[in-house]
């Protein structure tokens, strides 16, 4: 499954979404009522603080940056030896930021109203172009690729714009956020993997269903073990020799098919074997490698979340159960 990364969706478009805040234009309240509002605000952090406009806006002299100045007082105030004098560098650095940030108001004024003008629907007008032209490719594309990444097969979901606004501007005027900016990164990302796979699973539910009952009814066959993790092998021949740690190489031979006995991978059909760390590999032949003493021959049943989970590889399809017949030949050394 190829995931687009929601930060770097248009660096141009990034950068004129950023700094959008600090000087006309007020920040809308913050109200994180529900989910929805929660994944707006945090995205509007995250455009803020991830992506280039900072730079751009100070190229076009809108935009007076207070980035040296809070990691030069964070420097200091990580530095200092007591409460006090912490307390003292936290105030000086308040008082300079307050002061950047009035600088940059008025300059950001035209630009923000423009901004929000054209997130709501508006035309160009007048002085605050730059906001206007920027805002518009917000509304015209950004915000339609959000919401498909971020509500995909839903039409009646999409971004909160109150919210998304509420959080890039309270970023941008440095206020208090009420989600952490490190923390909003990962949230959006994690959301959007989240919301992926969820449509994928309802597009291959079929195909999942027939991946459970195939392994349901091997774990009745005779000779078949079922590991808590949900991972099946049958030893096909014992070996006698060492069994591979995490930190080991192995030299194998395999053969992969899918359920249905299409081939996707094989050592044995190339003629030569392979080699690679024990953990390099999907989780359920992880598994697998550390029980497995050299010269074995198993063959495993391995469930899609202990192999690509909702990814596609070719003819591995999202959650597709993979069979694999293994030889462990040798631990190699480093």
């Amino acid at each position: 499954m190829k995931r687009k990364n929601l930060v770097a969706l248009s660096a141009f478009a990034v950068c004129g979404i950023l700094m959008v805040s600090c000087g006309g234009g007020s920040t809308p309240k913050t109200s994180l009522k529900n989910a929805t509002d929660s994944l707006s605000y945090a995205t509007g952090i995250n455009l803020a603080d991830q992506g280039g406009l900072a730079r751009f806006l100070e190229q076009q002299g809108i935009l007076q940056s207070s980035s040296n100045i809070e990691y030069d007082y964070q420097m200091r105030i990580s530095a200092a030896t007591d409460s006090v004098q912490k307390q003292a560098l936290q105030k000086e650095l308040n008082a300079k930021i307050d002061s950047v940030n009035k600088v940059n108001a008025p300059k950001l004024n035209d630009f923000i109203r423009g901004l929000k003008e054209a997130l709501k629907g508006g035309k160009e007008k007048s002085a605050y172009i730059q906001g206007l032209s920027i805002g518009t490719q917000i509304a015209e594309s950004m915000l339609p690729q959000f919401n498909e990444q971020l509500f995909p097969g839903d039409s009646t979901k999409k971004v909160n714009e109150d919210q998304l606004l509420a959080g890039l501007l309270g970023t941008l005027k440095n206020e208090k956020l009420a989600i952490d900016k490190a923390e909003a990164g990962p949230f959006v990302e994690n959301k959007i993997k989240e919301a992926q796979e969820s449509h994928l699973r309802e597009q291959y539910k079929d195909s999942i269903a027939a991946g459970d009952a195939f392994m349901a009814d091997n774990a009745k066959r005779e000779g078949v073990v079922t590991l808590p993790s949900g991972l099946q092998y049958e030893i096909v021949k014992e070996g006698s020799g060492a069994v591979p740690t995490d930190t080991d190489q192995v030299k194998v031979h395999y053969h992969g098919t899918l359920i249905n006995g299409t081939v996707f991978d094989s050592s044995v059909d190339r003629g030569e074997p392979a080699v690679f760390g024990v953990t390099q590999v999907i989780p359920g032949w992880t598994e697998a490698l550390k029980l497995m003493p050299v010269g074995s021959k198993w063959k495993l049943y391995i469930p899609y979340n202990l192999a690509y989970g909702a990814q596609e590889r070719q003819a591995i399809k999202p959650f597709s159960n993979l069979i694999f017949d293994v030889e462990l030949i040798d631990i190699e050394k480093k």
